[in-house]
């Protein structure tokens, strides 16, 4: 798929998120179905180091941290292809597994580790996502949130550089750049 194609479907989920669901938080299911579409788009629109990945073929590894609604919707990207790269879901147990992945979503019930989690990740060609409060300005990549009613993103550029991460300058225009909150 070329870099306009996936553009144009970036675009078309991000308008079908602002106008057919002004009550974005109104079941989990739809929020998380609407999520799982955003962290699926950011992988499109994201470069990797080249040595990130073993060969060619190696699979995107989409690793989740911690539980929510959101869990299920973005585990069903499994199998599906990004990249020309096949999505593998991880569900590592330990902190120090989160090495082997490419993206990281960190559910909102994961808090309590965020600082743990983000340490662990500063440095690492790995996308952070998540849908914890403030979490673009805590130091992860790219942070979802609900605006007036609608699904919008973050993204702290200096944390993706950090990751040694290209974001593509289309989705640099589409989402609120951040900084790292110093206190």
């Amino acid at each position: 798929m070329s870099l306009k194609s996936n553009i144009r479907a970036f675009i078309a989920a991000a308008i079908i998120v602002a106008t057919l669901t002004p009550g974005v938080g109104k079941t989990a299911s739809n929020e998380g179905l609407i999520k799982a579409a955003f962290v699926f788009n950011f992988i499109k629109f994201i470069d990797w180091p080249s040595s990130a990945f073993e060969a060619p073929n190696t699979p995107i590894k989409l690793c989740i941290w911690g539980n929510s609604p959101v869990v299920a919707a973005i585990g069903s990207l499994n199998d599906k292809k990004a990249k020309n790269r096949i999505i593998n879901i991880l569900r590592p147990q330990e902190i120090r597994d989160i090495a082997q992945c490419h993206v990281l979503f960190v559910a909102s019930a994961s808090q309590s580790k965020l600082k743990d989690l983000l340490g662990a990740t500063d440095g690492k060609a790995i996308l952070t996502v998540s849908d914890v409060q403030n979490f673009a300005q805590r130091g992860g990549v790219i942070g979802l949130f609900v605006s007036g009613g609608k699904m919008r993103f973050a993204i702290n550029r200096d944390a993706a550089s950090r990751s040694e991460l290209r974001i593509s300058s289309q989705l640099l225009k589409l989402g609120k750049i951040v900084s790292t909150d110093k206190h």
